[in-house]
């Protein structure tokens, strides 16, 4: 008889007598070619429910969470991607649950808010600057060194108007054995109109947060043949830290305690 013949033989023997073997996951023991094949489709019910709603608004995530509830429900806050995501049949550490019925909420970023990140990871021409300032006076406040407020059609004025000024000093000293020579050149901006040394950018980050006042030092580069400039967002990691926190109690006071929340991300593994 051929070897492949005695191998057939033999498959058929495992399938038809295959148990499971005792182990603490269970396990059945068949041919390496055998393929696993779910019937589910075939009945008239699924084994069970499952799935995954993705949204945009507070509100309906909120609602489908307290609607969907069930025993030990959870939800993990993404503070990075300021996304919250809640299983449903997580079940617990002694009776897991498969974890694949969820909901997810993902906050969107407001065009204000957008265009604030936009505008301090990047150099800015004079105009590029002062039309920025004129698009987003709504949400703007200039102050000068002294932290007092200046119109803002002035403060977009001084940014156009900027000047570089450069002066070269030189110093020569001669002694009996050497000679040493120096030069500083010192370049300034300045403007007509008086440049303004902060903005207050007052902006609802995310769809359902609070507002945050957010300050921006203004900078300028004198490198190059023109002016550049550049708004540094003061004390962005913090307010990151802190958006993170703010957007978990806002969920939190929304689901009330249809879920248990936690900071961090979740791999079913």
């Amino acid at each position: 008889m051929e070897a492949r013949a005695i191998q057939i033989i033999q498959d058929t023997a495992l399938l038809a007598h295959a148990k499971s073997l005792g182990t603490f996951t269970p396990v059945l023991a068949l041919p390496a070619d055998v393929k696993i094949h779910s019937i589910e489709k075939f009945q008239e019910l699924r084994s069970r429910f499952r799935g995954a709603l993705a949204t945009h608004s507070l509100k309906d995530f909120a609602d489908y969470v307290i609607a969907a509830q069930g025993p030990a429900v959870a939800g993990f806050v993404d503070g990075d991607s300021m996304a919250c995501t809640v299983y449903f049949n997580l079940g617990t550490a002694a009776e897991p649950g498969h974890g694949d019925y969820t909901a997810t909420l993902g906050l969107k970023k407001t065009a204000a808010f957008l265009a604030l990140e936009s505008a301090a990871q990047r150099q800015h021409a004079q105009k590029d600057l002062s039309d920025w300032i004129e698009d987003w006076a709504p949400n703007l406040k200039a102050l000068d060194a002294d932290d007092k407020e200046i119109d803002l059609r002035k403060a977009a004025g001084a940014i156009r108007s900027i000047s570089i000024e450069q002066a070269r000093k030189s110093e020569h000293v001669v002694g009996d054995m050497s000679a040493s020579r120096s030069a500083m050149d010192q370049i300034e901006a300045k403007s007509a109109e008086g440049l303004p040394a902060e903005f207050l950018f007052t902006v609802v980050p995310y769809e359902g947060l609070v507002a945050r006042t957010i300050r921006l030092r203004v900078a300028v580069l004198t490198g190059g043949d023109k002016p550049a400039l550049r708004l540094r967002w003061i004390g962005e990691a913090q307010l990151r830290e802190d958006l993170a926190q703010e957007f978990k109690q806002v969920v939190q006071q929304e689901v009330g305690g249809s879920a248990t929340l936690t900071i961090g991300t979740f791999n079913l593994g």
